[in-house]
């Protein structure tokens, strides 16, 4: 694994860990975050499916429950792209393209 996908999954990883502890307020259902326990599942054994699910799952999760933006690292939209793209500023945008530039 990369160490950038590897990188990723561990914000994945933390995301769900923060999500788990925030259950009792029912932010997202249980069937929301065994999805992004497969995800995780997924990118590690690099399924082909892993990108688009996890670009997916992000979206909807952003639009079903936007109160878990602010746990949602910033590079995640970027890296997985697709609709996460809407929840990033045009500013965000450039920084980051500068940044994929750079290297």
């Amino acid at each position: 694994m990369s160490e950038t996908l590897q990188n990723h999954v561990q914000k994945l990883t933390r995301l769900h860990q923060q999500l788990d502890s925030t259950r009792e307020s029912k932010v997202l259902n249980d069937a929301m975050l065994h999805q992004l326990e497969q995800i995780i599942d997924q990118l590690t054994q690099h399924s082909d499916a892993a990108w688009q699910d996890a670009s997916s799952w992000l979206a909807n999760s952003m639009s079903i429950a936007p109160q878990i933006a602010p746990m949602i690292d910033r590079e995640l939209l970027w890296f997985f792209g697709g609709d996460c793209l809407h929840y990033l500023t045009d500013e965000e945008i450039n920084r980051f393209q500068q940044q994929d530039d750079a290297r």
